[in-house]
This record gives structure tokens, C-alpha cells and sequence, in this order.
């Protein structure tokens, strides 16, 4: 953890030997599902469960919006509550993206007293190393916004 001038960042990387791997159980191919259409995603809803019991895993509950599809959600469960955001959404889009970093960084508060802040992710899809980017006050959002963001970059 480092401190900038600037505010707090925040640098939590999985372990090489237990990565996040997305799953899902769509018949389509990744290549098939990663054209166009994956840009058109936009988050509408993120419901998270987060117990403190040692042996429960968080769920999550998503909804995105696609021009085509409409609303859709789903729910995903993993060790942590970020974790399980990120597969409730990648079943919703049908992608296996494996997580490689993940930062958030702040900036000073604003007048209404938010904190800002702005969250990088780093995924790989199908061998390609992808990075996005959201900003905002809700950690939870702009982390999904961020995901969203750099799987729509594979179909550039």
C-alpha cells in the first residue's frame, strides 16, 4: 500500500496459483460472445451479501442492461463479495475473464464531502491482456464499471 500526494491507492493482485476464473455455463464460445455486442453492457442494479462467518461466502445479485437483451441478471458467489460481483456479471455476459489487478486510488474529498475515486482492473480474455477504468464515489460500481469497461475493449 502506498500513499500519493494525491489521496490512497490501493493494490490487491490475486495470487498467481488462485486467480479468479469467471465461469458460466452459456454454449457459446467466448470468441462467438466478445464481437460488438459486449460493448453494450451497463450496470442498473448490484444487491451483495456479505456474511462474517468464517466458512460463508459472500453472493451477489447483478442486473446489467443491453440494448438487445434488456435487463439481465444473475447471481455469483465467491470468497469475496468483489469476487462474486465479478461472476454474477461474467455469467451474465458469457466470458471467462481471468482477474490480474485490481487498484483503487482516491483523490481528495469533494464539496459534498464524497470521496472520489477511480478504479483500474486488468483482466485477460482469450489471451489478451485488457485494462478498464471507472471513477465515481461508490467503490462497489465503479469496480463493476471498471470490469465492464475492459471486456468491452475486446471487441475493439
Amino acid at each position: 500500500m502506498t500513499f500519493p500526494p494525491n489521496g490512497l491507492m490501493l493494490e490487491l493482485s490475486p495470487p498467481n496459483t488462485s486467480g479468479i476464473r469467471m465461469s458460466n455455463s452459456a454454449t457459446k464460445t467466448e470468441k462467438e460472445i466478445a464481437g460488438p455486442e459486449v460493448r453494450h453492457w451497463h450496470l442498473r442494479r448490484i444487491d451483495i451479501r456479505s456474511p462474517v462467518m468464517k466458512d460463508a461466502w459472500p453472493v451477489a445479485r447483478i442486473e446489467l442492461e443491453h440494448p438487445v437483451r434488456g435487463r439481465v441478471s444473475d447471481i455469483g458467489t465467491a470468497p469475496g463479495a468483489f469476487d462474486a460481483a465479478f461472476v454474477a456479471a461474467a455469467q451474465i455476459v458469457g466470458i471467462h475473464p481471468h482477474l490480474l489487478s485490481y487498484n483503487v486510488r482516491s483523490g481528495p474529498p469533494a464539496d459534498e464531502g464524497a470521496l472520489p475515486i477511480t478504479i483500474n482492473v486488468e483482466i485477460e480474455l482469450d489471451g489478451k491482456i485488457l485494462a478498464g477504468s471507472s471513477s465515481g464515489v461508490d467503490l462497489v460500481r465503479c469496480s463493476l464499471q471498471a470490469w465492464l469497461d475492459a471486456i468491452a475493449k475486446s471487441a475493439q
